[in-house]
């Protein structure tokens, strides 16, 4: 095991970074700088990712520049946690060596940021993780046969993020050098002007106070400071009508070749306006599916298809929760109705400065994940007219004869 860098689609990432939790809020960046300078770790660089309004604290990351790492390098393990929340555990095969990475509630666990060179320890390491149960979703090569592994291409999944890079300790004595010369000729800038500005400030508060005896601050708008209601967007208004999206996906299929010479699907998936197609090298002599990338040792390849952008449904009025309960039980969905999380508060308007701690939205959400054999079949029986319904994604595994659809997706409804 070692820290390093990796190359992913062209651009340098920063791996086996030491992670910690940090509940300190706002200090993150200070603890963070602090844990840096203690005695045995000594580190260059750290990375910060924020927390969140779900509960999620935030959370550093730590490293040093003795393997190529540099200010500014995204960190991979802290840009895939973003792109992929839940509980996962992925393992990457790259030219440098194999990066496992493992989340765990959507944290990266400590020592869950792990570049190995042996391919063999990086599959235990992998094995053990799972052995831990407790995950959603599992990420590995096609080649290492793990039961209901995901195989998908790290560049389809890290999709180009890089918010999460590395920041340095301490700044350079070169840097500070230039920032006081810097800073010196200022104060000599600022002693020249000074009067002329003094007089200038008088000026404009006196234009102040008149401007506020002609027109109120918008905080008059806000009697007694009392909050305002909050304006929550409506997000499946947003969202195209469910069977037009399915509609979609189904009309994408045709732009993929029935058979491609040593390949098998192994799978599909649409969401929102694409679709990614994956193959795996089946037997004998193959050509390379058109579009598609291969991975490093040749034995997945994968693509992804623009869909037609579809058109937002417009108004829709939610359904009590006993309503939509007694259309999913007189149709027998055949599945469970989970609780989803509640949509983040909006910002306080312009003008507001008292504490904003808005009620929740007037509607409630829903999760559901149907499977039917084919597209459309009788998906159309499940959700016409059912409103406040959005589907999420809709996946193929495993491809070919005998593989299902899987249809995810939320039912928002009145808030009782």
């Amino acid at each position: 095991m070692a820290a390093g860098t990796a190359t992913i689609g062209g651009r340098q990432y920063a791996v086996g970074l030491y992670w910690e939790n940090s509940p300190g809020g706002g200090r993150v960046t200070q603890i963070a700088k602090e844990a840096a300078k203690q005695p045995g770790t000594q580190a260059e660089f750290y990375v910060v990712r924020p927390g969140n309004n779900d509960g999620r604290v935030a959370q550093f990351g730590l490293c040093s520049s003795e393997a190529g790492q540099k200010a500014g390098m995204p960190a991979l393990a802290g840009c895939l946690a973003n792109q992929v929340p839940g509980s996962w555990v992925g393992a990457f095969r790259l030219s440098e060596g194999v990066i496992v990475t493992v989340v765990r509630d959507d944290l990266i666990v400590p020592d869950g940021d792990v570049f190995f060179q042996d391919e063999a320890e990086a599959r235990d390491r992998l094995i053990q993780e799972i052995g831990f149960g407790g995950l959603q979703t599992t990420y590995a090569p096609e080649s290492w046969s793990i039961p209901g592994a995901d195989t998908i291409p790290l560049t389809l999944l890290l999709n180009n993020r890089q918010d999460i890079k590395l920041q340095q300790v301490s700044i350079p004595k070169k840097v500070k050098i230039i920032a006081a010369s810097v800073g010196l000729l200022l104060i000599v800038l600022v002693g020249g002007v000074w009067y002329w500005q003094a007089q200038e400030a008088e000026e404009e508060a006196r234009a102040a106070a008149a401007a506020a005896l002609a027109h109120p601050s918008p905080m008059s708008l806000f009697q007694d400071n009392k909050p305002p209601e909050p304006k929550y967007v409506r997000v499946w208004e947003n969202e195209p009508q469910p069977m037009a999206a399915i509609e979609a996906c189904r009309a994408g299929l045709s732009s993929i070749p029935a058979a491609v010479a040593g390949w098998k699907i192994s799978g599909v998936k649409c969401a929102k306006s694409n679709m990614a197609v994956t193959w795996a090298f089946d037997k004998g002599m193959a050509t390379i599916p058109e579009g598609a990338q291969l991975d490093d040792v040749g034995k997945t390849a994968s693509k992804s298809i623009g869909l037609t952008v579809l058109p937002a449904r417009g108004a829709e009025t939610l359904l009590d929760p006993t309503d939509v309960l007694k259309r999913y039980l007189a149709q027998n969905w055949g599945v469970g109705l989970s609780v989803a999380a509640d949509d983040p508060p909006p910002p306080p308007p312009p003008g507001y400065t008292g504490e904003w701690h808005p009620p929740p939205p007037p509607w409630v959400k829903r999760s559901f994940t149907l499977t039917v054999p084919e597209l459309p079949s009788t998906l159309a029986e499940y959700f016409d007219g059912l409103p406040g319904l959005i589907v999420n994604s809709i996946s193929l595994a495993p491809a070919g004869v005998g593989g299902t659809w899987s249809i995810e997706g939320i039912i928002y409804e009145n808030r009782k």
